[in-house]
């Protein structure tokens, strides 16, 4: 017998969720999801803004059971009912079984593996900040220079000005243009695998998984169950959409609109120091 529709969803606190998907629960937690099917539970119970779903259990053995907190009152109501309607009937002669071993386990993020990717990111970031403090260091240098040599405090302060819009701009196009070679690069030479939707830090996400077993969270905007994605081998947090030339294109085209601000700022900034040198 299956659940009939419409069945509220459940959001719980912690971003965990409890949904209804044909034979079965679905519990999804921040770091892995439960398939629960209907001939493991044994019942459902709310209490107060609570579910709590137990599981089947032979005789002598205390059953599992699962809670999801913080939920709407009327939600749990409706849905404690429709899954208690729904479970299948069972005779009196029927052997229970240990509802936990119908239970199916996917993991979404080994925890260690987080941690590798957070390090990963702040390594990252600290790295960004260096280059940023270098250039600024520079720049007022640069400015401080054109400053003394010009004598004309206010062709040091314009040059710290324009060039640091063009810095700006031009750390703008690296960006862009590091995103243009990966989009294009790893679909030919990376490794190719399909990313799957699932409910990771409270939303949901799309996640694959790398030859070595680990799984890794995809950042896109395809709201399909499946995306096909390309990973590095070196890096293989590091992974994007395989879209075809149409995605190149458009990063293309970013490049030269991006460079058609930054070059002329850039080339403004050196006609406006140029003149302190002079003479």
């Amino acid at each position: 017998m299956s659940i009939t529709s419409p069945i509220p969803v459940l959001q719980g606190d912690k971003g965990t969720e409890l949904r209804s998907q044909g034979e079965a629960l679905l519990l999804r937690r921040p770091d892995d999801e439960l398939r629960i099917p209907l001939t493991a539970i044994g019942w459902v119970h709310t209490e107060g803004r609570a579910v709590v779903v137990g599981l089947t259990a032979p005789a002598g053995v205390e059953p599992t059971a699962y809670r999801i907190e913080d939920v709407s009152r009327a939600a749990a109501t409706a849905f404690a009912d429709a899954v208690n309607e729904a479970l299948p009937e069972r005779a009196p002669e029927e052997e229970v079984v240990d509802g936990s071993t119908l239970v199916t386990v996917r993991s979404v993020r080994p925890a260690d593996e987080k941690e590798d990717e957070e390090e990963e990111e702040n390594g990252g970031s600290r790295r960004f900040r260096w280059m940023s403090l270098g250039v600024g260091v520079m720049l007022v240098a640069f400015s401080v220079v054109v400053g003394i040599v010009g004598e004309h405090v206010g062709r040091a302060v314009a040059v710290l000005l324009l060039g640091g819009l063009g810095a700006l701009f031009l750390a703008m196009v690296g960006s862009a243009l590091l995103t243009a070679w990966e989009n294009w690069y790893l679909p030919r030479h990376g490794i190719t695998v399909d990313a799957q939707q699932v409910w990771l830090d409270g939303r949901d996400r799309h996640v694959y998984t790398d030859t070595s077993g680990k799984t890794h969270p995809f950042s896109g905007s395809s709201r399909d169950e499946t995306v096909r994605v390309a990973y590095s081998v070196r890096r293989p947090s590091r992974a994007v959409s395989c879209e075809g030339w149409g995605r190149q294109v458009k990063d293309l085209l970013l490049v030269v609109f991006l460079l058609a601000f930054a070059a002329p700022v850039v080339y403004g900034t050196v006609l406006l120091a140029l003149p302190a040198f002079d003479g």
